[in-house]
Parts: C-alpha cells; structure tokens; sequence
C-alpha cells in the first residue's frame, strides 16, 4: 500500500437560521483537495487532504459605492494529518496574518493592521476567542478601511477557522459577526455514534 494516505475534514458551515438572522447569504460550500508529501524521520509519504471552504456575503449600503456584496464571511474546516508518527495541521501553524493571505473574497490587497480587540464566542460548542483586527483592502477599485474577524478551534480531529471582513463603517456588523461565528456547524464524522 504505498498509496497516498486520504484525510478529510468534515464541512463546517453557518446554521440557515445564522443566515437569515443576519441577512448573510451562501456563496458557495466546496471543498478543495491537496496533495502534499510530508516527511519525517527520513521517511516520506504522499498524502492527499480534503479541506472545506463555505463562504457568505451580504449586500451592504456603502456610501459613495452604493450597494456592495462587502461584508465577507469565510469558514475552514481542515483535518489532523497524522502520518509517519507525527500530526501536522497547516492550519495550525499558520498565523492569523498567514490564514488572511490565503482566503480572501472580493476584497484584494488586505493588509491587516493592530489587533483591536477579542471576545469570547462559543463556535461549534467550544469556548473560544473572537480576535478583532484593524486593516484595509481594495474594494471594486477603492481603498476601504475594514475591520477583520477571526477565530479557530479544533473540533471532533478538525481544525476549524472562522474568519470575516467588512467596512468599518458598517454599523452594527460586529453583532452579525458573531451571530455568524456562533452558529457555525461541524459535521460529524463515521466515527462518532
């Protein structure tokens, strides 16, 4: 069996009823393969991982733009790699600036800058902290100031990361975050029961 060893994660995504209290809608629920090789004590193995994206948006009055699907909310599920002894999770060892990089929606060029705050949310059962950050991005064209949430907890051997992007002068939007954040779901996996 020198075959690639398969893991994947089980989808993670928002409750309907998250979506409707907020006015956030799907964009698209997929899952996204990798093939990467790990290596660890001379030793390597192929190894193919199924990671799961669920991304929503929600229409927004932005003045001078008008309207703007601008508020972003991205979710990421990725498995516990344990293979040759070892446990690797990329998404572990990323840093919030590094997970930013990689997921963005129709907001280009984002730069985070200070932290702002954190709170505590419950996201898929588990007590975890909300961080709050400060940066800008390009919005059709427009240099916008925004405001970038994010939180991860681990999650039945995945890895979950929440994460969200809006304009600073959206009001009340925070609250939608969190609604959102809090009403994330995880599917459990065969093993479970």
């Amino acid at each position: 069996s020198d075959g690639p060893i398969t893991f994947s994660a089980n989808k993670a995504t928002v409750s309907s009823q998250a979506q409707s209290q907020t006015g956030y809608e799907e964009v698209t629920v997929e899952s996204q393969v990798v093939n990467r090789t790990f290596e660890a004590a001379g030793q390597s193995k192929q190894v193919t991982v199924t990671n799961w994206l669920a991304q929503y948006e929600r229409t927004v009055s932005i003045p001078t733009m008008g309207e703007r699907r601008a508020g972003a909310v991205a979710v990421f599920a990725s498995p516990q790699v344990e293979v040759l002894g070892q446990s690797f999770n990329p998404l572990a060892d990323m840093s919030d600036r590094e997970i930013l990089q990689r997921f963005s929606s129709q907001y280009e060029d984002i730069s985070v800058g200070q932290k702002v705050s954190e709170q505590n949310v419950t996201v898929a059962g588990h007590d975890t902290t909300l961080s709050k950050y400060e940066g800008t991005a390009t919005l059709n064209g427009q240099s916008v100031d925004i405001y970038i949430h994010l939180t991860r907890v681990q999650d039945d051997g995945d890895y979950i990361v929440g994460l969200a992007i809006y304009p600073q002068r959206l009001d009340g939007e925070q609250q939608r975050v969190v609604t959102m954040m809090e009403g994330i779901e995880h599917a459990s996996g065969d093993s479970s029961g």
